[in-house]
């Protein structure tokens, strides 16, 4: 759980700055521009954040406390921007649907941790 929590922290934490930064580093903001870059630079800043809360875990894991209020942060981060994805997808906004996928899969690895531990 402490190597997933480092890893996944270390992955928000590269895609938030990018994110906050320079969002048309990502393929599918090339061509955007206005509220939708400000949107992204928004989910960057939300990303970033949940990675210093990961890497703040990793450093002081054995507060079972910390940790499993933060399982349950990234499991709420995780399901409601899978969800967003979804809705998003659903509504022909988007025909990207591979981050909520990837989203999705971190949720579930989440709630695995979160109820055994």
């Amino acid at each position: 759980m402490k190597l997933f929590i480092l890893i996944t922290g270390i992955l928000e934490l590269t895609v938030g700055l990018a994110m906050l930064v320079n969002p048309k580093f990502i393929p599918s903001y090339k061509k955007a521009g206005g509220a939708l870059i400000t949107t992204a630079r928004m989910y960057g800043g939300a990303a970033f954040s949940i990675a210093i809360f990961a890497l703040l875990v990793v450093s002081d894991f054995e507060n079972k406390n910390f940790t499993q209020s933060f399982l349950l942060i990234y499991f709420v981060f995780h399901t409601t921007v899978a969800l967003a994805v979804l809705i998003s997808f659903i509504s022909k906004q988007t025909r990207e649907i591979n981050i909520g996928f990837i989203h999705s899969l971190f949720a579930v690895i989440t709630l695995y941790f979160l109820i055994t531990f």
